[in-house]
């Protein structure tokens, strides 16, 4: 489904050129979930948005969903994104001044659906994170755990093939944490390709393949998460 070769990523500054990624080999089978594991700084966040199509690779090759990624247009990248493929971000970006049910639907405004259809949509996906209850509530009102559930709703609204996730968990307690990762891998059960990007070797064991990076290197990955959480320890 996602196939990196030989990829590296180089930001140019106007003093400095800097290289977060060198070299990486990688393949993400469709149905599967992975996180990309690493300290802040090891690359794992600037690898999942080459995956997700949000940057482009400076070298190497990319083959996502059977298309060559590598080069293409910010536009088609777009265009592919979308008819693919869903992301939650590390920070929040739902609409204080919407509430729940319209936060999730929002982005099925643009897609050629019936207002029902798109009424569908949205009930279920709240259904899915347990917030059909707080449908009307502002997002403010709700909780740092509700509101990553209802970036979880809003992504899986539109139903994609691939969701990316990065540090999902990361500013939630203990508990929120746990419901996040478990929201996260009934998804994935479902058939819905995950990847998630996380520094948490607690989160990276949800998965089923680590893929561990230092310094922007790739230093593991292809082996069960009780192999990848030895090295990464």
């Amino acid at each position: 489904m996602l196939a990196l070769r030989d990829v590296s990523k180089t930001y140019f500054t106007e003093r400095s050129e800097v290289e977060a990624l060198s070299g990486v080999d990688l393949d993400i089978r469709e149905g599967a979930f992975v996180a990309l594991a690493g300290r802040s700084g090891s690359g794992k966040s600037t690898l999942l948005h080459l995956l997700a199509l949000i940057d482009d690779v400076t070298r190497g090759w990319f083959g996502f969903c059977g298309v060559r990624a590598d080069g293409l247009p910010e536009h088609k990248r777009v265009a592919l994104r979308r008819r693919t493929s869903s992301f939650i971000f590390q920070d929040t970006r739902l609409i204080d001044e919407l509430d729940v049910r319209a936060n999730i639907g929002i982005g099925l405004l643009y897609r050629d659906m019936t207002a029902a259809e798109r009424r569908w949509r949205v009930e279920e996906a709240m259904d899915f994170v347990g917030l059909g209850h707080r449908a009307a509530h502002p997002v403010p009102a709700l909780s740092a755990g509700q509101q990553r559930r209802v970036e979880i709703a809003r992504a899986i609204v539109s139903r994609p093939r691939i969701l990316f996730a990065d540090e999902p968990a990361g500013d939630l307690d203990a508990r929120a944490a746990a419901q996040m990762l478990q929201l996260l891998w009934q998804l994935n059960r479902g058939g819905t390709t995950v990847v998630m990007a996380t520094h948490s070797a607690e989160c990276a064991a949800m998965a089923d393949e680590i893929v561990y990076l230092v310094d922007g290197l790739r230093i593991h990955g292809n082996g069960g998460p009780r192999a990848s959480l030895q090295v990464a320890n």
